[in-house]
């Protein structure tokens, strides 16, 4: 009887030692390797991302001094984040087997040299590093695709919408925002100023989420019986740390944005001390509105809805109780 337990539990070891080398292996299996990517930098830093497509439309983004800009937008910021998560994914790519080898392939999925949904170059120092060719789309979400170094058509996930020519779609539309923990007061000319009542315990509140606290914002412009509706005041600030921007106009004021005199103006002032202008008027001829921030030199568009809502929370019967 001892015998037989010996024997069993030199076979449950065998057997556990059998099961942790499969899971290894097929760990193993499953990480990537750099065959296994359509394309392969190394420890290469890469600092230029140039896409075109068809038609010849083209855009380029620079990283300079650590940050993504846009040359043809005057250097103007790139959402980093989305550059970075976009550049990550390039490069984790996976190739499986090729669907196609020969110029009749490469031609039928638009993948050649002047044949393409999209091109893709990646660049380090000006030199280049590599280059996708996005052809035609298999499925949702799929496309077909060759790296300038291979002669043989993959399947990848990524779609050509997912690769946008256009500037704006890289743009920082989060540029003009100010976080909300650190608006300090809010002055609307004509109509309140608001001052934030900040607690001398706690100090900055972090909790953006957070219900507004008795009494969060106060003024010294009341009349009698008058006080502050703190929804309607909390919603203004809230406004204006989301607001975000959908094109850059340029730097030159032309006579399309009715800025002279503003519809809406907003004074800011921040925990820091420093103060932000903003100035929001319609564009002639459009539904959007144009804002000019005093901490950048550009003009931007807003689309309507974001305007009107600002236009809408600055009303003094939406801040002021009667």
């Amino acid at each position: 009887m001892t015998k037989l337990i010996q024997w069993l539990t030199v076979l449950l070891v065998l057997q556990l030692g059998l099961v942790v080398g499969l899971n290894l292996t097929q760990t193993g299996l499953s990480t990537p390797t750099s065959q296994m990517r359509l394309i392969s930098i190394g420890d290469i830093e890469i600092d230029q991302l140039t896409i075109t497509n068809a038609q010849g439309e083209q855009v380029n983004l620079l990283k300079k001094k650590g940050s993504w800009i846009i040359p043809i937008d005057g250097d103007f910021p790139a959402d980093h984040e989305k550059v970075e998560n976009f550049l990550h994914r390039l490069l984790e790519l996976q190739r499986g087997l090729p669907i196609g080898t020969t110029p009749a392939a490469l031609h039928r999925f638009m993948v050649e040299e002047n044949n393409f949904e999209r091109r893709i170059a990646l660049q380090s120092n000006e030199k280049l590093i590599a280059e996708i060719f996005l052809g035609t789309s298999s499925r949702a979400r799929m496309a077909h695709a060759r790296s300038s170094k291979d002669t043989s058509v993959f399947e990848i996930k990524l779609a050509t919408y997912e690769v946008p020519v256009k500037s704006e779609e890289w743009q920082d539309e989060r540029v003009v925002q100010i976080p909300y923990p650190d608006i300090d007061a809010i002055d609307v000319p004509g109509v309140i100023s608001l001052v934030r009542n900040r607690s001398a315990d706690t100090g900055t509140s972090t909790n953006t989420d957070a219900t507004p606290a008795t009494e969060l914002w106060g003024s010294l412009e009341l009349g009698p019986g008058e006080s502050i509706q703190q929804d309607g005041a909390d919603t203004l600030a809230r406004s204006i740390s989301v607001l975000r921007v959908t094109d850059v106009l340029g730097k030159d004021m032309k006579t399309i944005y009715e800025l002279t005199p503003p519809q809406l103006t907003l004074i800011v002032k921040t925990i820091n001390d420093a103060t932000v202008v903003y100035e929001l008027g319609a564009i002639e001829g459009q539904d959007n509105y144009v804002l000019k921030a005093s901490t950048r030199p550009e003009y931007f568009q807003v689309p309507s809805y974001l305007g009107k809502s600002l236009v809408k929370a600055t009303h003094r019967d939406v801040i002021v109780i009667q």
